[in-house]
């Protein structure tokens, strides 16, 4: 499919991201906190706003998201909203909502092209609100859509004063996952053992384990987990909604109990490192299995990272060019800031998720452990995949499990 390679720069994307939080050190994400960010929410927004941008705003829009091309990625969009993301009761597997706002001036209109742009293909809602004369009750009223989008895991994403009297439009998106493992890990078998941080302490928190078989691969310096979701169906047999989407959760275990950045800066290099259903799909016995249970709640001001990262035009009040959103506006648009916000938690049953994107166009180390176990008792990487499309989902290092980071 046409949008197989937008979604290898969408993973690729992700790994830039995640190393990029991790390597800011800023006291708010830094390599030794716990992280969490929706790639594929920052892609949506990125679509939408590309679809109201032309010229070098386009192009540098285009080129961040990858080699794929403009037409791929809008394909990929699409195909995530209309039919891998899309709420159906028979879709099976795990609860998923996916939804995308443009929110616009209650004075000025979208284009005709944009408005049916994002609808039609994105399935975006688009929705007047009074930015101009009542930008505090304009803020409120986006943060409940996104509150209600995200079964109410992601509280006030927009914060107050990021709206004003100046602001024009809003792009929003909101993301919610919650899944049960495919084999549930037997809560008699959590046990509390210790987890060692990068800081050379350790702390004590619960891991799970259970006696299945599980996915894993052993590749030079880290080990790999595959858990799969429940992707049962409740579609009628023979149903083109049988097995439309797959998640699994893929744990990157680097075999130094230090190895977090070096491993983290591997895959962001070359991701075509990273690990597929199709790459993992033989179980094998395992020997001591232990995975950690954990909860990360992380927000973000995304507007630095996507601009170190390359995104630069967007956020330029004279080189901007986003004039294909809104019917003559009285200033040209321009994005002011980009916020992010995400939660994972992590349990016995399985993952519960959920991610919030808006644009605002205004002592010692402990033996290794042997071949055939995975402890993972160190800090680690995780991402959410979809295997069927490999859009990553959710992505996130996990450096302490005992705290609710940052």
């Amino acid at each position: 499919m046409e949008h197989a390679d937008a979604a290898r720069d969408e993973a690729a994307f992700s790994m830039r991201v995640l190393q990029h939080m991790s390597s800011r050190g800023d006291g708010l994400s830094s390599v030794t906190a716990n992280l969490a960010v929706s790639p594929l929410s920052l892609h949506a927004a990125l679509v939408l706003l590309g679809a109201s941008a032309r010229g070098a705003t386009l192009d540098q829009i285009v080129a961040f998201l990858g080699p794929a091309g403009a037409h791929a990625h809008a394909l990929l969009a699409s195909h995530v909203a209309l039919r891998v993301l899309a709420a159906d009761a028979e879709a099976g597997g795990p609860t998923v909502r996916f939804a995308n706002g443009v929110w616009i001036d209650a004075a000025l209109r979208l284009t005709d092209a944009y408005a049916h742009q994002v609808t039609e293909h994105y399935l975006a809602e688009v929705r007047s609100v009074p930015f101009k004369s009542q930008p505090v009750e304009a803020t409120r009223q986006m943060n409940e859509w996104i509150e209600a989008a995200t079964a109410g895991r992601i509280k006030n994403p927009i914060p107050a004063g990021s709206i004003t009297t100046s602001t024009q439009a809003v792009l929003t998106n909101a993301l919610y996952f919650n899944g049960a493992w495919s084999h549930k890990f037997e809560p008699r078998f959590t046990q509390h053992h210790a987890f060692y941080l990068l800081n050379g302490s350790h702390v004590l928190v619960p891991f799970m384990s259970n006696t299945k078989n599980q996915y894993i691969a052993r590749r030079c310096g880290y080990k790999v987990l595959r858990l799969p979701y429940d992707a049962s169906s409740t579609a009628t047999p023979g149903s083109s909604q049988q097995q439309q989407r797959v998640f699994s959760m893929y744990i990157y275990l680097p075999d130094d109990y230090y190895g977090l950045p070096s491993l983290l800066h591997n895959l962001s290099s070359n991701p075509s490192l990273l690990e597929s259903s199709q790459t993992m799909r033989k179980k094998v016995p395992m020997g001591a299995f232990m995975v950690p249970k954990f909860t990360v709640s992380c927000g973000t001001d995304a507007t630095e990272t996507l601009q170190a990262l390359g995104l630069k035009l967007p956020f330029d009040p004279v080189a901007a060019d986003l004039s294909e959103m809104v019917e003559a506006p009285p200033e040209p648009l321009v994005v002011s800031k980009v916020h992010h916000m995400c939660f994972v938690e992590v349990n016995e049953e399985g993952t519960e998720a959920a991610a919030a994107t808006f644009f605002n166009p205004v002592p010692g180390c402990p033996p290794m452990m042997p071949a055939d176990d995975f402890v993972a008792n160190h800090p680690f990487i995780f991402l959410i995949k979809e295997d069927r499309s490999g859009v990553v989902v959710f992505a996130g290092q996990v450096t302490n499990p005992s705290t609710l980071s940052p």
